[in-house]
C-alpha cells in the first residue's frame, strides 16, 4: 500500500472515531441531561400546577433509580436479542417520547412512571455503547471515546442552562419538555444515520464469540472474575464518594463555613465547565499512559477536592476543589467503561459494564445513606468530606491491584 492510501485510510479511520464518538456523546447528553435529570431543574415550576410534596418527589425519583438499575441488568439480554445500535438507538426514541408524554401528565403518579421510563431509557442506552465502542473503535481511542461519552451528561446540562431559562418565563414548563423531546428525536435521527454509515456492524447480533480469555458470552457466571470484581468495586467507590460529596456541598459551606449562595454556585459551575473538557482529557491520558495510571491519579484527585473542602477555606482553594472534582467525577466514570472495552470481548463488555452500572447505584445509595448519619456522629458536615477522601484514597490502592489493560488483550 503506498503512502496515499494509507493517509487515506487513517482519515477516514479518524473520521469513523469521530463520527461514532459524537453520536454516542450526544445519545448521552439528551438521555441523561434532557431525561433523568431535567426533572429536578424544573420541579420547583411543576409543582405549581401538579400538587406533589417532597416525599412524593423523593418516591419518583427513586423509582427512576430503580428502574435504571432493573434496565441495566435487562440490557444484555436485549442487546443479544437485537444487538447494541438496535438497543441503544431504541432506548433514545423511547427517551424523546417519554420527554414530549411528560409535558402532558397531570398528576405525580403519571410523572412518576413515565421518570421510571427515562431511568430504564438511560440504562438501556448507556450500558451497551461500552460493547459498541469496543466492536467500533480501535483500541488505541477508546479511552478518550469513553471519557467524552462520560463528558455529555454535562453538555446536555449546558444545554438545560441555555433552553430552560428562557422557555419556562416565556412559555412554561410544559414547554421545556415538549422542545427537549422533539431536540431528542432529531438528534436520534441523525445519530442513526451515521450509525448505519459509519459503523452498521453495531447492529447486528452476534453471541457466538467469546472473551478475550476464552470465556463464552453464554456462561453469565464466568464474567465474575477478580479483573471484573475489581473494576465494579471501583465504581462503586465512586458512587460512595461522589453521592455525598454533591448532596452536602452547598449545606456544608453555607451552613457550617457561612459562604454566600453565589459563590456556591461559582464553584458548581466550576465543576460544569470542567467537566465538559474532563472526560475526553482523562481518557486521551488514559490511551497513552494506561487507563491505570490515568484511574490512580482520578481518585487521588478525587481525594484532594474532599479534603480541600473539609480542611480549606480560602476561595481559591475552594475553586481548585471544584476543578478537581469535576475532573475526576467525569473522568472515573469514563475511564472505568474505557478498561472494561480494552479488556472485555465487546458481547461481555455489555454484561460486566451493567453488573458496573449496578454496583455504582448500590454505591451511591450507601452513600447518601451513610453521609445522613456521618453528621451525628461526627458532630458536622466535615467529616461527609474526610470520610470521602479516605474512601477516594482506597479508591488508589484498589486500582493499584489492576492489570494494565495493554497486558490483558485488546479486546478483539
Amino acid at each position: 500500500m503506498d503512502t496515499d492510501a494509507i493517509a487515506c485510510s487513517e482519515a477516514g479511520s479518524t473520521t469513523r472515531v469521530i463520527g461514532i464518538a459524537v453520536v454516542f456523546t450526544l445519545y448521552t447528553a439528551v438521555v441523561f441531561g434532557f431525561g433523568i435529570y431535567l426533572f429536578g431543574l424544573i420541579v420547583t415550576a411543576m409543582r405549581g400546577s401538579i400538587a406533589f410534596d417532597y416525599a412524593a418527589m423523593g418516591i419518583a425519583t427513586g423509582g427512576a433509580q430503580v428502574a435504571y438499575l432493573v434496565a441495566a441488568l435487562l440490557c444484555p439480554l436485549l442487546t443479544r436479542r437485537f444487538g447494541d445500535g438496535w438497543v441503544i438507538v431504541s432506548a433514545v426514541v423511547a427517551s424523546g417520547l417519554l420527554l414530549l408524554v411528560f409535558a402532558g401528565i397531570q398528576n405525580v403518579v403519571q410523572g412518576a412512571v413515565v421518570l421510571a421510563g427515562l431511568g430504564a431509557a438511560a440504562a438501556c442506552m448507556i450500558v451497551p455503547t461500552v460493547g459498541a465502542i469496543s466492536k467500533s473503535v480501535p483500541f488505541a481511542y477508546r479511552s478518550r471515546v469513553n471519557g467524552l461519552v462520560s463528558s455529555g451528561t454535562a453538555y446536555g446540562q449546558l444545554a438545560n442552562a441555555m433552553l430552560v431559562p428562557s422557555l419556562l418565563t416565556g412559555h412554561g414548563w410544559r414547554s421545556v419538555w415538549l422542545v427537549t423531546g422533539a431536540v431528542s428525536l432529531t438528534v436520534m435521527l441523525l445519530g442513526f444515520v451515521t450509525l448505519r454509515l459509519l459503523a452498521s456492524h453495531v447492529f447486528v447480533r452476534d453471541a457466538s464469540r467469546g472473551s478475550i480469555d476464552g470465556r463464552g458470552p453464554s456462561e453469565p457466571g464466568r464474567i465474575v472474575t477478580a479483573r471484573n470484581l475489581t473494576v465494579w468495586i471501583l465504581l462503586a467507590l465512586g458512587g460512595v464518594v461522589c453521592g455525598p460529596w454533591q448532596n452536602y456541598l452547598s449545606s456544608f459551606l453555607s451552613e457550617e463555613r457561612g459562604r454566600s449562595l453565589e459563590m456556591i454556585g461559582q464553584l458548581w459551575s466550576i465543576i460544569g465547565v470542567t467537566g465538559l473538557f474532563s472526560g475526553f482529557l482523562a481518557g486521551v491520558l488514559a490511551d497513552k499512559v494506561g487507563v491505570r495510571i490515568a484511574l490512580i491519579f482520578s481518585y487521588a484527585t478525587l481525594a484532594c477536592s474532599a479534603l480541600l473542602i473539609a480542611f480549606q477555606a480560602e476561595l481559591w482553594q475552594l475553586r481548585a476543589a471544584a476543578v478537581c472534582f469535576g475532573w475526576s467525577f467525569y473522568a472515573i466514570y469514563g475511564l472505568i467503561p474505557a478498561y472494561i472495552s480494552k479488556t472485555v470481548e465487546p458481547n461481555a463488555a455489555t454484561r460486566v459494564f451493567a453488573v458496573a452500572n449496578v454496583f455504582l447505584g448500590l454505591g451511591t445509595t450507601l452513600g447518601n445513606a451513610l453521609g445522613g448519619r456521618i453528621p451525628g456522629w461526627y458532630g458536622s458536615l466535615q467529616g461527609v468530606f474526610v470520610v470521602a477522601s479516605v474512601l477516594a484514597c482506597a479508591g488508589v490502592i484498589v486500582t493499584m491491584i489492576l492489570q494494565d489493560e495493554r497486558r490483558v488483550g485488546s479486546g478483539g
